[in-house]
Parts: structure tokens; C-alpha cells; sequence
């Protein structure tokens, strides 16, 4: 044999198979109660709001199809450009084609693949083989090729779509380790493996998060296709979401280190990291959704600003340190997407300002933590807005004022949330920490911008009505 072939032999006897669901189910736990309360929140807020809703999942459906290409290095992306193409606004179309001319036929054959799974996550029938090998079809559609390392080093090769692979496919890592995957001999058997576990009564009962983790997991051992393997993985794992919250699992590019970093660890037994991190994007997916439905369901500041006329008109795992620190982090980011956003109605009919303001506990830390409710608290003045031009025979100018507190639980480890709380109301905003620490996650970028603007717009809208009252007091 050459040199080539006994290195494959040698990587292809180390392959090391997936293990049962069984095995898998019975070193790892997903928190159920958890799901539950950020699922149900969600359902909560989309009754009555059907459109909001679809459009919702749009927007998450569209940046995981967007990202998955990048996160095998189809192309670059980045958190703005993301969420430009995901949410389709001004001239999404044009950012997408500054990124090269394959860059939108791949986002589109990626979106169909989520379209595709979505239908299968709607069936009644267990996923099956021949599925997969559509999905990987599907996926792969506008990829005409792939790169192959050979003796004389890499080559383009034609990308055989819905078929298993014909050659080996073992890689480097990013620790320059040769790292197997199934044998192609041993592919097919391992494929039927993978489908016979996902139709097991265990599986089939297990929770959604648990089922994506390992469908994923498991079809990445395997490798079973020639490229496009980590595209097929991220579908199907989304099938069992969809089928239980009719949402997509967003990965972003941005969380590709932490993605491997938990491959690599399941890839060394320990599959509750890889178990976590499936829930983590599953969250982050809900909340983004959620957030989605309840900024639409405010009214849209550029017709309240329309109508103003009138006589008025013219601790566990984090210190204290970095829970004050990514306190003040979310309130600033908030302050700032409010700032902005009162920037684009800021007309001479309004003026608008947002700040934060603290308590101060002893000890000289900027936020005060109360002894009677076990939170930390922060109020912030989202909004304070007022007509400029005000004739000397009116009232005295309408004034909005929006406040929240900022409550952080005493216990402050990786589950625990920062709540933006409306003083007075009912409006909330909830933060993970881990979208805070160690740096601001793009999804918390967008969705704090919606809730600016959710605010800033309702804001207005009550700005609108002050004035009509005091518009019917004088008439």
C-alpha cells in the first residue's frame, strides 16, 4: 500500500461509532422547566398575532440559513449583515450580492433545506434515509464542488448531492489532530443505525432538544456525505424543534468556536456540553421570537407622530463585580438603542431622551441591592418626549415617561436572567446572562433594538393620546 492508503487504513480503524440514544440519554439532562416557561412565554405573547408570528420565525429561519453556509466557510458574514438579509431590510438584496456572486444561490438553497425540513417536521412519519439524502440534495444544490486534499495537494472535485460519500473524508482539527469518521464501507450501516435509534420509543419520547442534540451529534460522526455534512446536521436538527415550537435552531457564525469546543467534548464523552449548547441556541431562538412578536404588536411610531396636531402638538458562577459590570453593560446597550431610535422620530413636533439612573447600596457599587426581594435593581428612563414648539396659551407640554427597574437574582450562575421590569406595568425584557458575559451575543443586539423601538413606538402612541385628551379638553 502507499503512504496514502495506510494512513486511511490507519483512520479508518480508529473511527470511533456514535453511541446509543440510550447511552447518550443516560449522561445528559436538558432543563425542562426552563424550556417550558420560555416556550410558553412565547406561545403567550403570539395569540391573536398569527402575522407577527409567521414573520417571527421568518427572521430566525432566515439567519440560521444565512449563517450555516458561513459556518463552513462558504462565505463571511457578520452579526449586522446577518440580521440585514434575516429581518429583509433596505437593501438587503444589494448586501448580499457585495458578497460575492454564489453567496445568495447558497443562502437560497440553504433556505429551501429549512423549508424542506419544516415539511418533514409536519409529517407523521419518522425521518428516514432516503429524507436525509434529500435534505443533503437540497442543501447542497448550488454547490457544484468541493475541495479534496490529495498528494499533490487540494483539488476541486464534482460535490455528488443525495448520495453517500465514495471516498474517505477524515479531517484535521483545529489542534492539527486527524480526526475519523465512519469508514465509507461502514457508512450505509451506520446511516441505518442512526435512523433505527431516532424511530427507538425512547428517542421518540425524549425531549426536543435532547433529539436535535443527538440527530446532530450523530449524523456528524457518521460524515456520510462528501461535503455539506455540517449544513445537513443543522437541519435536521431543526426538525425536532420545529416540530415542537414550529421554530428553527439558530446557530449563528459567531457562535462557531463555542460549537466546536462542544462537538469536542461530546466527541470525548462528554455529551451534556454538546446538550447545553443545543439548548442555549434554542433559547436564544425563542427569546428572539418573542421579542419579535411583542415589538409588532405596537403601533408604528411614524403614524403616531402623524397624528400629534394640535395645540400641544407644535452570583453562582459570576462576582459581584461582573454582574454589576454586565448590569450596566445591558442598560447601556438599552439606552443606546433607544437613544437611536428616538433619533429617527426626533421631529420638531418631538423630543425625545433616554438615561439610566441608580441606586447606590454601601460600598459605592452603582447598583443597589435591596434586602426585601432578593434582586438587584437599576431604574432606567427609557423615554422622556415633549412637543418643542408649544404656544403660550396652551398647557404646559404632554410628557412620556417609561421607567424600569433592572432585577438580578441572587443567584447568579449561567441560567440566571437580568429582567428589565416597567415600573408600574407589565412590560418586561429578559437577559441570560451568557448574552452579556463574556461579550454582548449578536442576537441580544437585536433583540434590545426591537425592544428600544417596541417602547420608544409605544411611547408615542401614548404621547398621541395624552394630546388628543387635552386636544378635547380645549376644543
Amino acid at each position: 500500500m502507499t503512504e496514502t492508503e495506510v494512513k486511511i487504513h490507519i483512520l479508518d480503524a480508529a473511527y470511533k461509532p456514535f453511541p446509543t440514544f440510550a447511552e447518550w440519554a443516560a449522561k445528559t439532562a436538558v432543563d425542562t422547566a426552563r424550556w417550558n416557561r420560555y416556550s410558553a412565554s412565547a406561545q403567550s405573547k403570539s395569540d391573536g398575532s398569527n402575522e407577527a408570528l409567521r414573520r417571527a420565525r421568518e427572521v430566525v429561519k432566515r439567519a440560521a440559513a444565512l449563517d450555516t453556509g458561513a459556518i463552513e466557510g462558504l462565505y463571511e458574514v457578520d452579526r449586522g449583515f446577518t440580521f440585514t438579509v434575516a429581518f429583509e431590510t433596505a437593501a438587503w438584496e444589494v448586501e448580499l450580492a457585495k458578497r460575492g456572486e454564489n453567496v445568495r444561490p447558497l443562502f437560497e438553497a440553504q433556505l429551501h433545506a429549512y423549508d424542506y425540513v419544516l415539511d418533514l417536521a409536519t409529517q407523521a412519519e419518522p425521518i428516514s434515509e432516503a429524507a436525509i439524502r434529500v435534505l443533503h440534495e437540497v442543501v447542497c444544490k448550488a454547490q457544484p464542488t468541493y475541495r479534496v486534499m490529495t498528494s499533490v495537494g487540494p483539488q476541486e472535485q464534482e460535490l455528488v448531492k443525495g448520495r453517500y460519500k465514495v471516498l474517505p473524508n477524515h479531517v484535521r482539527t483545529r489542534d492539527g489532530v486527524d480526526h475519523s469518521y465512519a469508514p465509507v464501507d461502514v457508512t450505509p450501516a451506520e446511516m441505518q443505525r442512526l435512523v433505527s435509534e431516532m424511530r427507538s420509543d425512547a428517542f421518540v419520547a425524549a425531549h426536543p432538544v435532547m433529539q436535535a442534540a443527538y440527530a446532530h451529534y450523530a449524523l456528524v460522526v457518521i460524515h456520510p456525505f462528501a461535503d455539506g455534512n455540517g449544513r445537513v446536521a443543522r437541519a435536521l436538527a431543526s426538525a425536532f424543534t420545529y416540530r415542537a415550537i414550529s421554530m428553527p435552531i439558530m446557530i449563528l457564525s459567531e457562535h462557531k468556536s463555542t460549537y466546536l469546543d462542544a462537538l469536542e467534548g461530546a466527541d470525548a464523552g462528554k455529551y451534556q456540553s454538546f446538550v447545553e449548547f443545543m439548548m442555549a441556541r434554542s433559547l436564544d431562538t425563542i427569546m428572539l421570537v418573542s421579542d419579535s412578536i411583542r415589538r409588532a404588536a405596537v403601533p408604528d411610531p411614524m403614524e403616531s407622530l402623524a397624528a400629534i396636531n394640535g395645540p400641544s402638538a407644535a452570583h453562582g458562577g459570576y462576582s459581584d463585580q461582573q454582574i454589576d459590570e454586565a448590569g450596566i453593560r445591558l442598560l447601556e446597550l438599552v439606552v443606546a438603542c433607544a437613544r437611536k431610535e428616538i433619533s429617527k422620530v426626533a421631529l420638531e413636533k418631538v423630543q425625545g431622551n433616554a438615561d439610566i439612573s441608580a441606586g447606590v447600596r454601601p460600598g459605592g457599587s452603582a447598583i443597589w441591592r435591596p434586602t426585601n426581594d432578593g434582586g438587584w435593581h437599576l431604574k432606567i428612563q427609557v423615554l422622556s418626549i415633549q412637543p418643542s414648539r408649544i404656544p403660550t396659551t396652551s398647557l404646559p407640554p404632554a410628557v412620556v415617561a417609561r421607567k424600569y427597574d433592572l432585577l438580578v437574582p441572587l443567584d447568579s450562575g449561567g441560567d440566571a436572567e437580568f429582567q428589565l421590569r416597567e415600573e408600574g406595568g407589565m412590560d418586561e425584557f429578559l437577559v441570560r446572562i451568557e448574552e452579556l458575559l463574556p461579550s454582548i451575543s449578536g442576537t441580544l443586539q437585536i433583540r434590545s433594538e426591537m425592544f428600544a423601538e417596541r417602547v420608544v413606538a409605544q411611547a408615542l402612541a401614548d404621547l398621541r393620546a395624552e394630546i388628543d385628551r387635552v386636544n378635547r379638553r380645549l376644543s
